[in-house]
């Protein structure tokens, strides 16, 4: 059997300021993640990278693009109507 080597003082306080850098970097990590503004932000991104796809699709004429943005053309155009009509009452 072999025996456990007892560790220095300075090993014992290396190991420390180890773990506890790791602990503050993945505190910060998840507060990172957790923070509403940032949280908004990667929202924004993404909701503009779909757009711009979505853009690109119906500019190419791919047809599923270009009937959903048929659809929503019309239902833009029925809610005038309908507003507009409501409005002459």
């Amino acid at each position: 059997m072999s025996e456990e080597r007892k560790r220095t003082a300075e090993e014992i306080a290396a190991d420390l300021a180890r773990t506890r850098l790791e602990l503050t970097r993945t505190v910060n990590e998840l507060s990172d993640r957790l923070d509403p503004r940032t949280q908004v932000e990667a929202a924004r991104t993404a909701a503009t990278e779909k757009a711009r796809s979505f853009a690109d699709d119906v500019r190419t004429g791919e047809p599923k693009a270009v009937a959903v943005a048929g659809g929503a053309v019309a239902f833009l155009g029925l809610l005038i109507v309908a507003a507009a009509r409501g409005r002459g009452r």
